[in-house]
């Protein structure tokens, strides 16, 4: 049996991005909150992993944040109709 391969350190650029979206996934308004402020969260949050996915090295996982981050821009845009 082989010994696992050493895992590579996380850039700081990456390291950094995925505080942020932690951090902005912590301001989430508390329920029941007005659907003007739930839709600015949400547009804040959809920011978060287009930012992730700009430091992603892995092509699926590049478009399943970009993904995520169209989604809470059309949920933000369905709240504020």
């Amino acid at each position: 049996m082989s010994a696992p391969e050493p895992s590579r350190p996380v850039a700081p650029a990456l390291k950094a991005a995925l505080r942020h979206l932690r951090s902005v996934r912590g301001r989430r308004p508390a329920a029941p909150c007005a659907d003007g402020a739930y839709a600015a969260w949400r547009e804040e949050i959809a920011a978060a992993p287009d930012n992730l996915a700009d430091h992603m090295e892995q092509p699926a996982d590049r478009a399943m944040a970009r993904a995520e981050a169209v989604a809470a821009r059309a949920e933000a845009e369905r709240l504020r109709a």
